[in-house]
């Protein structure tokens, strides 16, 4: 069934009435103008969208429900980029300074805010960082939290209060912001350093269903941890069976980069593949793994998008790490779940 661009129009409006936003008067022109396509009934999200920088290296990924955008941030240039459901691409933020790095990003839909790390590692050789919040719908800095030197701060996410919880890939600390911007050091542990100077430790992390527990893993050497909300002095390594996690000499799985729920299974990210976890408990203590390579090679983050995995394809690895040219274009790309289906 086609629907005209009236219809379409109301359609999205009825979603965002749903949800009960009150969208700004200048938003709601922005998707009525954009909606000059025909569409099928259903309104599904594309399977991928190309993203037009060649050099920025997209490694955050992160969607906002209520506008049906994607946010991906950027390890050269300095941008942030907005992606519309229907492919509309634009810049969402500049820094003044071009050699700042953003990498971990997080929707916090409730409260509007865009959370993203924001390091340097460009212009001085010990890393320091921030965690910055965007209001989404101004497009504005709202937030800033410095984190201090030397820090590196990777990946991020919110709990139902909108309280921040940070990694650190230079440090062994998991941080916690809470609404007043003070930041303290939420766990650290032994088993979350690095094994050498400048060697990736921890890295994304994601709060598991429930609320109580928070999945973290670290990329060098791989593994996984879960630590409790409630006592974060409680931290025990997960154990597999199933697939090896990060199947171990396999070049197209350096070390886990991005995590993601969606629904009980956790999604772990690497440059070529991406793993399935089915936890056998509530304790989150131990899981079954599952392992695709059938995806591009490049991919470093997901984010959850209208039920489904979208994952940021950007080429990190090849680019940083092995000094080879991207494959071009960089995607944020849709993940097929049955790739997974199995006994």
């Amino acid at each position: 069934m086609i629907r005209s661009l009236l219809q379409i129009t109301n359609y999205w409006l009825d979603r965002r009435r749903r949800r009960k936003v009150a969208m700004k008067n200048n938003a709601l022109m922005s998707i009525a103008a954009a909606l000059t396509v025909l569409v099928s009934c259903d309104v599904p999200l594309p399977e991928q969208y190309p993203l037009a920088s060649k050099i920025s290296l997209p490694e955050g990924i992160a969607y906002d429900e209520l506008t049906y955008g994607f946010f991906t941030t950027a390890i050269n240039g300095g941008e942030i980029s907005r992606m519309s459901a229907l492919g509309q691409e634009q810049v969402f933020y500049a820094s003044s300074d071009p050699m700042v790095s953003f990498s971990g990003a997080h929707v916090d839909a409730e409260r509007r805010l865009l959370w993203v790390c924001q390091v340097d590692v460009k212009t001085d050789p010990v890393p320091n960082s921030k965690v910055v919040a965007f209001d989404i719908d101004e497009g504005t800095l709202v937030r800033t939290i410095d984190l201090g030197e030397p820090s590196f701060c990777n990946d991020l996410t919110t709990d139902d209060e909108g309280t921040v919880y940070a990694t650190d890939s230079a440090l062994p600390n998991i941080y916690r912001i809470g609404a007043d911007d003070e930041f303290e050091v939420f766990a650290t542990s032994p088993l979350f350093a690095p094994v050498a100077p400048g060697v990736m430790a921890l890295n994304g992390l994601d709060i598991a269903p429930g609320g109580e527990e928070l999945l973290v893993v670290r990329s060098i050497p791989a593994a996984l941890y879960r630590v409790s909300l409630s006592d974060p002095a409680d931290i025990a390594e997960v154990t597999f069976s199933g697939d090896p996690f990060a199947l171990p000499g396999d070049p197209r799985f350096p070390g886990p980069d991005g995590l993601e729920f969606l629904g009980d299974e956790l999604y772990v990210i690497y440059d070529g593949g991406v793993q399935q976890l089915s936890f056998t408990g509530d304790d989150y203590a131990q899981a079954v793994v599952r392992t695709t390579t059938a995806v591009p090679t490049g991919l470093t983050s997901a984010t959850v998008a209208e039920g489904r995995l979208y994952l940021v394809d950007s080429e990190v690895y090849r680019v940083m790490y092995q000094f080879q040219q991207p494959e071009l274009p960089f995607k944020i790309l849709r993940l097929d779940e049955s790739l997974f289906d199995g006994p």
